[in-house]
């Protein structure tokens, strides 16, 4: 940007104007020559990039921010620093709602926090904020409701046969450790767990009617909500065994059961055999 300067310009019988040199402020620019070209008589020129060079264009073929503005003033061509050809000022890309500083950009807003990529999303607007995909299918993320806000992700596959959404992940090595590939971790806004809601809950589009039920106290429900149980569950359980404590298993009881089933049906007989001997 130039802030003010004078240039060594004259204008030629022909009506053309040689630039000879221009000085800046602080000699970012100098230019030594310009190949002259027709111009106006009134000078009412811009100094401006016209397919990668530089050339006069007349004011009104001139968008801002390409150039900077001459005009002849008592006979002094001077360079007028009015129009700003910074692409950003004040960290914001000029003629846009984007901002930029230092690698960090924000749309909508300067980017808050340390966040490298932050974009705004209006409180009470159901709107897609981030897309990734073919502008129908694909991967979103935005405020889920019109009333409050609710951060949402969306997948939306093509067809029956592609997933809605689909989480990996993946370990960089096969080192053995505690701490599972996938995470979800609730919190309150204090960074501590929470008290006073669940944690998990898968919906089949029905918000009231929970699936699949984690609350905050670790208890989980399946077809219902978790109330007493540790696991509660709405309907019949089918499984190859159930460990009751840490020395007995389901199986292992149930055969217990059938022996001293047997060895009760065995005495009956017994019984049975020596009442009809005594009659």
């Amino acid at each position: 940007m130039f802030n003010e300067a004078i240039s060594m310009l004259h204008q030629t019988d022909n009506g053309n104007i040689i630039l000879h040199q221009i000085i800046s402020d602080n000699s970012i620019l100098s230019i030594q020559e310009i190949k002259p070209i027709k111009c106006d008589s009134s000078l009412n020129l811009i100094l401006g990039l016209d397919n990668n060079d530089i050339k006069w264009i007349p004011k009104n073929e001139f968008k801002e921010g390409f150039g900077i503005h001459i005009s002849n003033i008592d006979g002094v061509i001077k360079i007028d620093s009015s129009i700003d050809n910074r692409v950003i000022i004040d960290d914001k890309i000029k003629d846009t709602n984007i901002y930029y500083n230092n690698e960090r950009i924000g749309f909508g807003r300067p980017p808050m926090h340390s966040y490298k990529l932050d974009v705004a999303v209006p409180e009470n607007t159901l709107m897609t904020a981030f897309h990734v995909g073919d502008g129908k299918y694909g991967f979103s993320m935005g405020n889920g409701t019109s009333n409050g806000f609710i951060p949402e992700i969306i997948g939306m596959g093509s067809d029956e046969n592609d997933a809605g959404l689909y989480f990996i992940g993946r370990a960089g090595n096969e080192k053995s450790s505690d701490i599972p590939l996938i995470i979800i971790d609730g919190r309150n806004h204090l960074h501590q767990k929470s008290t006073n809601r669940p944690l998990f809950g898968v919906t089949n589009s029905d918000y009231n009617n929970y699936k699949f039920i984690i609350d905050q106290n670790g208890l989980v429900g399946i077809g219902k909500k978790s109330e007493i149980y540790k696991v509660e569950v709405n309907g019949s359980i089918k499984a190859k065994n159930f460990i009751l404590d840490s020395s007995v298993s389901m199986n292992e009881l149930i055969e217990i059961i059938i022996e001293q089933k047997t060895e009760i049906d065995q005495l009956k007989q017994r019984v049975n055999t020596i009442e009809n001997s005594l009659k």
